[in-house]
């Protein structure tokens, strides 16, 4: 999907988050050192310099999940990151930059593993276009929430961090948006439903699924995964077969 690869691209340089005074002049300390030092590129224990690089990232990624979801990004303090990912400070901001830089890359790598979830779901050549909906919704559902991690950061963490932040996340809603908006109009030319423009029933389909997740996700006593799954296919199967007996939006007032 573009977009994510754009969020990729861009997670190391985009941020808007200030360290606290007492950090500041450590934090410009190493990100100068880091910027001069010479990139090691001879071989360690078997590993080249790329390789060593690519493992130390994907530490913080995967310790960045475990944080970020059980005690929160505000509460995660880039010292406790590199301290359980066993990477310093140096390397952290070499990789990323900031702290938001992580959770920019992750959201991104969170939401290209879901792009393709959906759209495995969306392509399985046994089904027909009526019963890839079904397919699709449990694939976004049961892959967010198989691993609850997922879906604390993509629906409740990565909101009101920064406006960058919010770029990204109304990014990837649209991206999903034109997945659904395309099934949809797989149906309209089969006559399966009316033949209109369905950016926005898509745009509100992915707000209210994303609704449910954070709603299930709060609650003391959540339904199980397969019941949250049934309820948006109901949800949604209820929204297509009723655009029928809907006028025409430019017959509407």
């Amino acid at each position: 999907m573009a977009t994510t690869h754009k969020i990729i691209s861009n997670a190391a340089a985009n941020t808007t988050e200030k360290p606290s005074s007492r950090a500041k002049k450590a934090c410009a300390a190493i990100a100068t050192e880091s910027s001069q030092r010479p990139v090691a590129t001879r071989a360690y224990r078997g590993a080249s310099a790329e390789e060593r690089e690519a493992e130390r990232r994907q530490r913080l990624l995967d310790t960045a999940l475990t944080l970020f979801a059980e005690q929160g990004y505000a509460r995660t303090p880039i010292e406790q990151l590199c301290a359980e990912a066993k990477v310093t400070a140096r390397h952290f901001y070499q990789l990323f930059g900031s702290r938001e830089g992580l959770l920019q890359a992750l959201y991104a790598k969170l939401m290209q593993d879901l792009g393709g979830a959906l759209l495995s779901a969306l392509s399985q050549p046994q089904a027909n276009i009526a019963e890839q909906l079904p397919l699709a919704v449990r694939a976004l559902v049961e892959h967010y929430l198989a691993d609850n991690r997922r879906a604390r950061i993509g629906v409740l963490e990565v909101v009101g961090v920064s406006p960058e932040m919010e770029r990204l996340r109304r990014a990837a809603i649209h991206d999903m948006a034109k997945l659904i908006a395309l099934y949809m109009k797989q149906l309209a030319a089969q006559g399966d439903l009316p033949d209109r423009d369905y950016h926005l029933t898509s745009i509100a389909i992915v707000g209210g699924m994303n609704e449910l997740m954070a709603d299930w996700l709060t609650i003391v006593e959540p339904p199980s995964v397969a019941e949250l799954s049934n309820e948006i296919i109901y949800f949604l199967t209820a929204l297509m077969h009723g655009s029928h007996h809907l006028p025409s939006p430019e017959n509407s007032v």
